[in-house]
């Protein structure tokens, strides 16, 4: 029933340091962003990233795409304030 945009609770727990119950509660109380399939709740792959600071390759990609523009529109500007 896994598929890969969603984590298990217990996965989860393995890659943020804390026990399966800790996480459980977490999700309970609204702090860990959690779906319920059946009994099972199952934690989207962004929620991981989101605690543990990763950048997905879609955010990375904008983030590329607003510096890339940034330097061309103000690149002269930023250079000569450095010059400063």
């Amino acid at each position: 029933m896994m598929n890969s945009t969603y984590i298990s609770i217990a996965d989860f727990a393995k890659e943020i340091g804390l026990s399966r119950v800790q996480v459980f509660r977490r999700v309970k109380n609204g702090l860990i962003k959690a779906e319920q399939f059946g009994r099972a709740y199952l934690i989207p792959i962004e929620e991981l990233q989101r605690i543990t600071g990763e950048i997905s390759d879609k955010d990375r990609e904008l983030i590329v795409q607003g510096v890339k523009k940034t330097l061309k529109d103000y690149g002269s500007v930023i250079k000569d304030l450095g010059d400063e």
